[in-house]
């Protein structure tokens, strides 16, 4: 089984247990882009306990942050509970998190273009959730951030390199204000792991 075929068997199993699920983040952007997914992340409205009722094999990677590893189907596909998150006082993961639904979820991420989520199930127009804008990102090709640029770059100053990483990766235009939101936190970008910095 594919990694995505396994993703979609997740999503199918987790919508029978009455849940809200889809394919989120890194998967979706590349899949509208025409490129191959390096990987396939589901997200859901089913918190942890509820993800290790439905699969027997999960492994947890994350459990307070609502992320699981699910290996049911033969790919490893991490899957994550909707979320908001709390402050980022160390500049690299929140302080506290609150379980959320879809929209939450999508507006506290990085960038719009990493902000959508795919229903696999569904066919036509009603595949993609857009809460952010960044369907039209994408097919603009521009980078923005989420909201207010200072502030989602404030959580996480890696944040900054990442976006360059994208825009340059994909060939996307950088938002005017999302680049100087860049340039003002580029010089914060000490401390950070390295292994983080290629991530």
């Amino acid at each position: 089984m594919t990694p995505r075929d396994a993703a979609v068997e997740i999503v199918r199993r987790l919508r029978g247990g009455g849940y809200t699920a889809y394919l989120a983040g890194g998967c979706v952007r590349d899949e509208l882009l025409g490129e191959e997914p390096k990987d396939f992340d589901v997200a859901t409205d089913a918190r942890p306990d509820g993800v290790r009722a439905l699969f027997r094999r999960t492994a947890e990677v994350g459990a307070a942050f609502g992320v699981m590893l699910v290996r049911e189907f033969g790919p490893t596909v991490e899957v994550a509970t909707f979320r908001s998150d709390g402050p980022y006082t160390d500049r690299r993961r929140p302080d506290t998190v609150a379980f959320a639904d879809a929209e939450a979820d999508a507006r506290r991420r990085d960038f719009t273009i990493n902000a959508l989520f795919i229903d696999p199930l569904a066919g036509g127009a009603g595949r993609i959730i857009d809460f952010v804008g960044g369907r039209a990102d994408l097919e603009a090709r521009v980078l923005r951030a989420v909201g207010d640029p200072d502030r989602r770059l404030a959580e996480d100053h890696l944040r900054a390199l990442r976006g360059v990483r994208f825009a340059a990766r994909y060939g996307l235009s950088i938002d005017p204000g999302t680049a100087e939101a860049m340039r003002r936190h580029a010089g914060r970008l000490e401390g950070g792991a390295r292994e983080r910095v290629g991530g």
